[in-house]
């Protein structure tokens, strides 16, 4: 039987299981340190950028726009 698993996290939820605050995620996002994607008003976080950090994988790409827009 498959379990229905989660693709992408809140800030909220990835600040959580990170064992960060919110406020650092927000920073990541904005520096390009973590990848968030805009969907309607909410910002998701893929379960992979998240797997990606904890692996210790640099992704520093700034992004192009602001992302509290």
């Amino acid at each position: 039987m498959m379990v229905n698993e989660r693709m992408a996290y809140s800030p909220m939820e990835a600040a959580s299981k990170l064992g960060l605050c919110l406020n650092s995620i927000y920073k990541m996002i904005k520096r390009g340190q973590l990848k968030g994607i805009r969907v309607d008003r909410k910002i998701l976080i893929p379960k992979t950028e998240l797997e990606r950090l904890l692996a210790g994988q640099s992704s520093f790409n700034p992004p192009s726009g602001n992302a509290n827009k």
